[in-house]
């Protein structure tokens, strides 16, 4: 094709062109727009609830936001297409196989368009939730009308279609339990050990006074053989903070009974 024939085709298409690139700015400028919109009303909203419902704002405002992209490049692709004089009723009439592939593409939207919307509508997860789904562990950092995307401690994130998702363990609604096993040596007296651990307590209960619900306990010798037995501790906590507890509590241990 010679560069007369190229020229021909753009000014013949130009005015075709100019349009879709208008229709093409005015939607990202919609699309920032409504964003920008979505981000003021979560910040006014949050700022007026209890620290609990914030979460659910923002998880409503991520789902909002899915929903206008979705519906700004849909619109965009048909205006396109039709000032390209393009049917999209003529493509899914004969596109034919073509035609059953978007069928059963649509199935699977719809599928996973639904099933978000339920774990929406009965608020199942949230946004800052750190939840296991189908053995996958992280914080929800994203809930969209198709996908959930959580984020694990390494900083991988995972992508997961709605309609895939399958049991969900939900470890941000409900307090923790921090447990920590102590290995001793039979030779270790119990009642000396309990009162060493006391004062290890206190000091735990000091530090996390904001964080422990219940104060740290010995639930009793849950292991022993001639050489050795194990105490299990217990301790209730706010939701997710039973790790810091745990590894404080360990630190703490070790230095009191094996390093004095």
């Amino acid at each position: 094709m010679t560069y007369q024939k190229i020229g021909e085709i753009l000014l013949k298409y130009s005015g075709k062109i100019i349009y879709s690139i208008i229709i093409l700015v005015v939607g990202v400028v919609l699309l920032k727009f409504s964003n920008k919109m979505l981000e003021r009303w979560k910040n006014r909203e949050k700022s007026s609830v209890i620290p609990f419902n914030q979460k659910r704002i923002d998880t409503l405002a991520a789902l909002f936001k899915s929903i206008v992209k979705y519906s700004i490049y849909f619109i965009m692709i048909v205006l396109i297409l039709e000032n390209f004089n393009v049917s999209i009723k003529t493509i899914l009439a004969v596109a034919g196989i073509g035609g059953l592939a978007i069928g059963f593409g649509a199935q699977s939207l719809i599928r996973d368009v639904i099933a978000g919307l339920f774990l929406i509508i009965e608020d199942q997860l949230s946004v800052g939730d750190y939840v296991t789904i189908d053995g996958r562990s992280g914080i929800v950092k994203e809930m969209g009308i198709k996908t959930i995307k959580i984020q694990d401690y390494n900083g991988s994130v995972h992508i997961i279609p709605n309609g895939s998702i399958g049991a969900i363990t939900n470890w941000s609604r409900h307090n923790s339990k921090a447990i920590v096993d102590v290995k001793l040596n039979t030779k270790m007296s119990y009642d000396e050990v309990s009162q060493k651990l006391k004062e290890v307590f206190e000091k735990i209960e000091k530090e996390f006074e904001d964080d422990i619900v219940t104060p740290p306990q010995i639930l009793g010798i849950v292991d022993t053989n001639w050489i050795e037995y194990t105490l299990r501790i217990v301790t209730e906590t706010k939701p997710l903070k039973h790790w810091d507890v745990e590894r404080e509590m360990r630190k703490k241990i070790i230095e009191k009974l094996f390093l004095n």
